[in-house]
């Protein structure tokens, strides 16, 4: 069959008894509950559904429209039926399967469409002006990204405020700390453009040195004209002995994060660093290897 743009196959709720080959033209899916919310897929050529009106009759998950003209293989259950009459009983157990593969592909779609909205979500909350945005405000930031849910948003805000980034009201979300959500933000960026690792992740060394440099400054650290902290060098490695259970701070060690210039060197055997970049550094090395177990 033939749809044309700006039609739509089916309404959500219908019973049309039918499974659907998408054969060229694109689709779009939309699905609304009380739970869930808006969900929506998207479908072009290849694409197939209405699994489960086919086999067990039941109404459409979603209402589907036409985005461009669109030619559509209709399979009606009375085929169905006829084709089980002449082709052995393995047949529905395909279909059973393939019912069941695209589940787990709206699965894996919805977290899919996760993951590459949260670095949207980010950059939004990076960019608001004031400390708190109301939650339609920010709803409609993110449909100019992407087209998640407004409650896969909120379940986005979820982790964020699991990490104590943002803290979220009746109907507004506060942003707690801006500094590092930019950070997180770049970190993930980098990632995704460069298919490395940010140089905003740090190794194991490297955070053990950064804390003990944090610790040391808190206990006797030096504020100067600049705003750094300043720390001797005899209290760092004190204080880097307890940090990595008696290793040794070594030139070489300082020498890295001299170059990263997350340390600067100062004369009489000090060195400084801004306390509150080192912090949210620290904090996102931390929370950084959460995220993905926490979005999926």
């Amino acid at each position: 069959m033939i749809l044309r743009e700006g039609e739509n196959l089916c309404l959500q709720g219908d019973l049309t008894h039918s499974f659907y080959i998408v054969k060229s033209g694109a689709l779009t899916a939309t699905s609304k509950d009380e739970q869930n919310g808006t969900q929506v897929l998207n479908f072009g050529p290849g694409s197939t559904f209405g699994e489960l009106s086919l086999i067990a009759g039941e109404p459409m998950e979603y209402t589907v429209h036409a985005e461009e003209d669109c030619e559509i293989e209709v399979v009606p259950q009375s085929t169905l039926h006829d084709t089980m009459k002449e082709q052995p009983i393995w047949l529905k157990s395909i279909l059973a399967f393939l019912t069941q593969r695209n589940h787990i592909a709206q699965e894996n779609k919805r977290k899919s469409d996760l993951i590459t909205t949260f670095p949207s979500l980010l950059f939004v909350l990076s960019r608001v002006p004031a400390k708190d945005i109301s939650l339609v405000a920010l709803q409609d930031e993110i449909a100019q990204f992407s087209k998640l849910s407004a409650l896969g948003t909120y379940k986005l805000l979820i982790i964020l405020q699991d990490f104590k980034l943002v803290r979220l009201q009746s109907e507004s979300v506060s942003v707690e700390n801006k500094p590092l959500i930019k950070i997180l933000y770049e970190t993930l960026r980098h990632r995704a453009i460069y298919k490395s690792t940010s140089p905003n992740i740090l190794s194991l060394t490297d955070q053990a040195i950064l804390t003990a440099f944090v610790k040391a400054a808190c206990d006797k650290g030096e504020l100067q004209s600049d705003g750094l902290v300043a720390v001797n060098l005899n209290d760092l490695i004190e204080q880097t002995k307890r940090t990595m259970h008696g290793m040794s701070l070594t030139p070489r060690n300082l020498e890295t994060l001299l170059q990263k210039q997350l340390l600067k060197e100062l004369p009489k055997e000090k060195y400084c660093a801004n306390f509150d970049k080192l912090l949210n550094l620290l904090e996102l090395n931390r929370i950084y290897p959460l995220l993905d177990k926490k979005l999926l």
